[in-house]
């Protein structure tokens, strides 16, 4: 008897631990990406079974690329696990009826003003907002919804573009940088510990799979430097989380495969901040691996493919990650790598600027210069374990003058 062939994973720029998961749960794999030689993606090609350079965020080119599947007898569907991937996604699942999240769903998520206000109606936890879509609006716009408030672009991911305005002073200044016609929302600042939930979802209904502590450098930038999972909550507080998190999902649409929403803790209860229709950021996932045995992307592809749900361990650990921030300057290099490496407990360390390499600046987009991982037994322990290993590192950097400073950028 000839097997039939293995329901096959369309996956839009993945990491290589996307593609070990499609194989892990009986997939075949083809990679798509604008560039198959970034070190990056290079890893990916390298585990999959087909790998094919495709511009995906041209829908047209990418349905030439794909279109040719439809008529193949085997279940298809195409993943992508990141903002941009997601949305390309799901549309091209929508054309070529393959299994998917709709289209609309994810776009949905992805607009913060329409998801604000429905939110606001359907759940007890609403927050004053505004659309902003004049530069010369903007101070207006938030004098109504009260200081402090933060502007942000209505669609975007991983706090790109997010402004605190403590003042009209800080808006007027804003307003004079920005385009004559932003898409931006201006919200009420919510203030309190921050938390990260992922969710799997299969025909509308939404599994709570964890929710992690984010911490951040704070007020203004609000950086993120690093996550615990899971977070230590009561349960009441974790209902009301959990709640939050359905109804923002219901209210989207959300019907199949993963998402990440963020929520702040406020003194009034949990405040959604926004809900996308992918994981959160990579580390998350990583984490929810470490702490639960629970892997995101395998649970997603077997799903929509119709294959065997992969099966979380056990036991139970927390896990933790910490974003390494070096000051400005050359590294010149890092001491005591093996020596971290080898704590108890630690799973990971890593320096993500080369030797000889500038040491940038830290942004939304450029959280730390590296990261520690470490698993525990419990909260005290892993925050324990990775200060331990966070003071083992010793990195050397030269510092730089500011003439050579701007050669360097120039």
């Amino acid at each position: 008897m000839i097997k039939p062939p293995a329901p096959l994973a369309v996956l839009l720029s993945p990491r290589r631990s996307v593609v070990e998961a499609a194989r892990a749960v009986g997939a075949r794999s083809l990679v798509l990406a604008p560039d198959l030689s970034s070190p990056e993606i290079q890893e990916a090609v390298e585990l999959a079974d087909e790998a094919m350079t495709v511009e995906w965020s041209d829908h047209s080119r990418l349905m030439m690329s794909i279109g040719h599947l439809a008529n193949l007898p085997v279940r298809i569907s195409v993943f992508g696990f990141a903002e941009a991937s997601a949305l390309a996604a799901a549309r091209a699942n929508e054309v070529l009826r393959f299994p998917g999240n709709p289209h609309a769903a994810v776009a949905y998520l992805t607009d913060k003003a329409a998801l604000r206000g429905k939110v606001n109606q359907l759940t007890g936890a609403p927050v004053r907002f505004e659309q902003c879509d004049r530069a010369a609006h903007l101070e207006a716009a938030a004098a109504r919804v009260g200081f402090p408030c933060v502007a942000k672009p209505r669609t975007g991911f991983g706090g790109q573009g997010v402004h605190l305005l403590r003042d009209a002073a800080d808006a007027a200044l804003l307003a004079a940088g920005l385009a004559a016609e932003p898409a931006l929302i201006v919200e009420e600042f919510l203030e309190g510990p921050e938390f990260s939930v992922e969710a799997h979802s299969r025909a509308g209904t939404h599994t709570i799979l964890a929710v992690s502590r984010k911490y951040t450098s704070g007020i203004p930038e609000g950086t993120e430097t690093g996550y615990d999972l899971p977070a230590e909550l009561d349960e009441e507080t974790t209902q009301q989380i959990h709640q939050l998190v359905v109804a923002t999902l219901n209210t989207a649409g959300h019907r199949s495969g993963p998402s990440g929403t963020e929520v702040i803790l406020t003194k009034a209860g949990p405040r959604l901040i926004e809900s996308h229709a992918h994981p959160g950021e990579d580390w998350i996932s990583d984490l929810l691996v470490l702490a639960e045995g629970t892997d995101l992307a395998a649970l997603t592809i077997a799903a929509a493919l119709e294959l065997p749900q992969p099966a979380s361990r056990p036991p139970r650990r927390y896990a933790g990650i910490r974003q390494l921030r070096l000051p400005p300057g050359v590294l010149a290099a890092v001491e005591g790598v093996n020596e971290a490496l080898a704590l108890p407990g630690v799973t990971g360390v890593e320096i993500s600027v080369p030797l000889g390499g500038h040491v940038p600046e830290t942004t939304s987009r450029v959280a730390g210069h590296g990261s520690v991982t470490a698993v525990s037994d419990g909260p005290q322990a892993l925050e324990a374990v990775l200060r331990k290993a966070q003071d083992t590192l010793r990195p050397i950097v030269v510092p730089v003058s500011a003439s050579e400073e701007e050669h360097s950028a120039a």
